[in-house]
């Protein structure tokens, strides 16, 4: 007989189990059968012999169960095998008898867990890990790491916590890269459910940094479902999209059903019902195939919940509503007998659209009944579930009348989530927490509609608007590697810029390659926490008419836009009152807003023949006296107006428009604070640069700086990114004569062009603005994307979130030539005034054509405190 080759099946053993710590079951299967089947018939001729047998052939057993659970979902016959190891790990040698019966246990709670049974698991791995020896480093980790893993899922995240940070240093003390990995990825998990998404997206990205060439879709589901409940939800989709096929392919059932679940989720919030409510199904059916009744509750109640929006932009039967209400106690029912998963009680999340279906069928008493099953406060719930209690609660108020506690409850809701806001360090995280809140802010402004009180519809805009406007960070500074990210990215666009069209592929190249570094900058931005800056307390329509009321003219007028059901609104408010009135539906405004901008982008383009751009002249003239009838006639503003304005108005070139030709004219995306003292005197410093390829921006600049003594002037090779930056947050008017771009698909990376590259919005974190008054004399770049949850996101944005009082730039093609015209006049009436509004206004009255120049500021006089 030959002899037995020991390490040959150490070596075998090993392999095989790393087929199933990279999840490929198939491979493991056949490789433990070998395995199993070998050491069966194997005789051992010595106490050492016997006891590298017994632990071979334990292990591979316990291998074999997992890779045959994971194969088949048959936990009967992955118990059978679990026994049948557990009777060999009884008859081992006394010496290590102690250790496989731990195993065994072990991996029995795996399986349960796997299985979905969490609470029953808790138990087998405690008993494994009681009967580890101390220096056992590597299975007292591992019992740790899946003990805590139990934990979280049953919703006891403290003890959670506590496990994995002990899986954590036992695997680092073990210099057991795997196991650390892991540990630091659920401790991310636990972060983001105890509502902390930068330090759980800082913990993924660490546990990344550990196993660096093993990223697996297991990480990229938990990182997806931190984006989500972030409120990152299309970063979050578009991450499950991709994830879902891996973990199919590597037969993770469970964990793709997660994926299904979440990406679900994702599609409901971004307006795709149909498809929320298939994958919502397909997730269920996947969550009862392994067993998990909890989560497959969840799912079903996903379902019926991806069916409401749809029911109310047309309504539904009532006796369909009904049935579908009664559809969602039945399963609340279910979810009460599967048990809570992550905190969360299947059964409130059913109660809580059980309640929304009975609204839709009319039936106030049954929602009443329903809501009144819930706690008071959902507390161990996730933010999304917390909110929609909110938003259930104030749903059923105004259905009832009750409007003082429908108020209450979205004040609640719009509370916490000011709170998750406060604990967030980027402009974009800070905007996107806005996505769980639309439901709650549409109801409230839907019912001050009802009400036909404009007062209280102001309010209500203003309530919503609040929570995600003010300021915000985006890059933290001491950030190095972010900086160089950038450097990089600039270094790549000036590269291609100089290419031109020289080489379009390589230019094409350059571009992706500065686009996939500019992906990594914003996101890492995610991870930081902390500085978003204080929640700014809501503008009330009284304290706007007491503050219109103080000033020394009663022609000043407020005209806050919105849209409602397809209908473009407006609420005006002055001195003397607040009224509201419909405009125009919202199809024929953003029609009109289309025509004027590419009547601008003619206009302005010197190399279409002279007939045609004078075509473009007139039809722009036309354009605007159509806006101007529809938007501003109507609000007899003959003095001085401040609009609040977002989709689909975010083009509209306000000054240029006919009837506020000389008049200050002001614009916002929500009705700001901070500027209780809007003119400054004493000495003011300007800085003026002129970027590349801006026919007449050293002219411009140069002529900018002779209107302001002592201006510091920067052209050519002078003006690069850094002393730009720099200049912002030490001068009180800064000028940019440059080219310039708004991105509207990632709108921190608007920039503006300078001698070494593009400044990018994401560079101006850290950079506190002085109250200054910035002009950007760039084509488009005074843009702005209007971000799920209503916010808007570019370089005026961000540069009023830092501190300036006000930004004035362009909003569609503006000529370098007629930019050099208008500029000088515009410094010659700010230096006497110190007025942006008035500046802007005198700067564009006596020029012939239409100039698309904007003034970005707030109302005078509202005060932070």
């Amino acid at each position: 007989m030959n002899p037995v080759d020991w390490d040959d099946l150490e070596r075998r053993y090993a392999g095989a189990r790393t087929l199933n710590d990279q999840y490929q079951a198939v491979e493991a299967l056949s490789a433990f059968r070998s395995l199993v089947a070998e050491l069966a018939d194997t005789t051992a001729h010595s106490l050492y012999e016997n006891e590298t047998r017994s632990r071979l052939l334990v292990r591979s057993r316990l291998g074999l169960a997992l890779a045959t659970y994971e194969n088949t979902v048959d936990l009967e016959m992955t118990t059978s095998m679990l026994d049948r190891a557990a009777d060999e790990a009884e008859a081992a040698p006394e010496s290590i008898r102690r250790g496989l019966v731990g195993l065994v246990s072990g991996q029995r709670g795996v399986i349960l867990m796997r299985s979905g049974q969490f609470g029953a698991s808790l138990p087998a791995i405690s008993a494994s890990l009681a009967a580890h020896d101390e220096d056992d480093l590597r299975s007292r980790a591992i019992d740790h790491l899946n003990r805590g893993v139990a934990l979280i899922q049953i919703g006891r995240l403290g003890e959670a916590l506590e496990d994995l940070e002990w899986a954590r240093r036992l695997a680092e003390e073990d210099r057991n890269a795997r196991t650390q990995s892991f540990a630091l990825h659920n401790l991310g998990y636990v972060r983001h459910l105890m509502g902390d998404l930068p330090g759980a997206l800082m913990a993924m990205e660490d546990a990344l940094a550990a196993l660096p060439d093993e990223s697996t879709a297991i990480d990229r589901l938990g990182r997806a479902e931190v984006l989500f409940e972030g409120g990152l939800v299309a970063a979050a989709e578009e991450l499950l999209t991709t994830t879902i096929p891996d973990l199919a392919a590597a037969r993770l059932r469970p964990e793709r059903a997660e994926a299904e679940y979440y990406r679900a989720k994702c599609l409901l919030i971004l307006n795709r019902f149909e498809e929320a409510a298939r994958l919502a199904a397909t997730a269920r059916r996947h969550y009862e195939r392994v067993g998990h009744e909890a989560r497959a509750v969840l799912a079903r109640v996903l379902e019926l919940e991806a069916m409401l929006e749809p029911a109310r932009r047309s309504p539904t039967l009532a006796r369909t509503a009904r049935r579908r209400a009664t559809s969602a106690l039945v399963v609340a029912q279910e979810g009460d007998t599967a048990g809570p998963v992550l905190g969360l009680d299947p059964g409130h999340a059913a109660r809580l659209v059980a309640v929304q279906w009975f609204l839709r069928a009319g039936d106030v008493d049954a929602a009443q009944t329903a809501l009144a099953q819930l706690p008071r406060r959902l507390t161990t719930a996730p933010l999304s579930l917390r909110i929609q209690h909110y938003t259930a609660q104030a749903e059923l108020a105004f259905a009832t009348g009750d409007r003082a506690k429908g108020v209450r409850a979205v004040r609640s809701g719009l509370s916490l989530l000011a709170d998750h806001r406060s604990r967030l360090g980027s402009v974009e995280s800070v905007t996107a927490a806005a996505a769980h809140g639309v439901d709650l802010t549409r109801l409230d402004v839907e019912a001050a509609a009802r009400s036909r009180r404009p007062a209280a519809l102001f309010d209500a805009l203003e309530r919503g608007r609040a929570t995600f406007a003010g300021t915000g960070r985006v890059t933290p500074p001491e950030d190095p590697e972010a900086a160089a990210l950038l450097t990089e990215a600039r270094g790549l666009l000036a590269k291609a810029r100089e290419i031109g069209a020289a080489n379009p592929r390589e230019r094409e190249r350059l571009t992706r390659r500065a686009a996939r570094i500019q992906d990594e900058v914003r996101e890492r931005s995610w991870r930081h926490a902390g500085n978003a800056g204080a929640v700014q307390r809501p503008v009330t329509s009284k304290e706007l008419r007491a503050v219109l009321d103080r000033r020394s003219d009663d022609t000043t007028v407020v005209a806050n836009y919105l849209v409602m059901d397809g209908m473009l609104r407006c609420v005006r408010v002055d001195a003397q009152g607040v009224t509201s009135y419909d405009v125009a539906p919202e199809k024929t405004i953003t029609e009109s807003v289309r025509r004027l901008g590419a009547d601008f982008a003619m206009a302005a383009n010197h190399l279409i023949p002279p007939p045609l751009r004078a075509a473009a002249r007139a039809s722009l003239e036309r354009n605007l006296k159509t806006i101007d009838d529809l938007l501003l006639v109507p609000l007899a503003a003959q003095g001085d107006l401040y609009i609040v304005a977002r989709e689909p108005l975010l083009s509209v070139p306000w000054s240029s428009l006919p009837s506020r030709s000389g008049l200050r004219t002001a614009v916002n995306s929500h009705v700001a604070r901070g500027r209780a003292h809007a003119r400054p005197s004493g000495k003011r410093r300007l800085l003026a640069a002129a970027g590349p390829g801006v026919e007449h921006g050293t002219a411009e600049a140069r002529a900018v700086g002779e209107q302001w003594p002592g201006a510091t002037v920067l052209t050519g090779e002078d003006a690069v990114t850094e002393r730009v930056r720099t200049a912002l947050a030490t001068h009180d008017v800064v000028h940019l004569a440059t080219h310039g771009q708004h991105d509207a698909d990632n709108p921190l990376f608007a920039s503006i062009d300078l001698a070494d590259g593009p400044l990018f919005a994401h560079e101006l974190d850290g950079t506190p603005l002085p109250g200054s008054v910035v002009i950007l004399s760039s084509c488009e770049v005074g843009g702005s994307t209007q971000v799920l949850g209503g916010e808007l996101l570019g370089l005026t944005s961000v540069l009023l979130r830092l501190g300036a009082r006000a930004v004035i730039a362009s909003v569609a093609k503006l000529s370098d030539e007629l930019a050099a015209r208008v500029m000088p006049r515009l410094h010659a009436h700010l230096r006497e005034t110190d007025d942006p509004e008035a500046a802007l206004a005198a700067a564009l009255a006596d020029v012939a054509e239409p100039v698309p120049l904007v003034c970005f500021s707030s109302v005078e006089g509202l005060s932070a405190d």
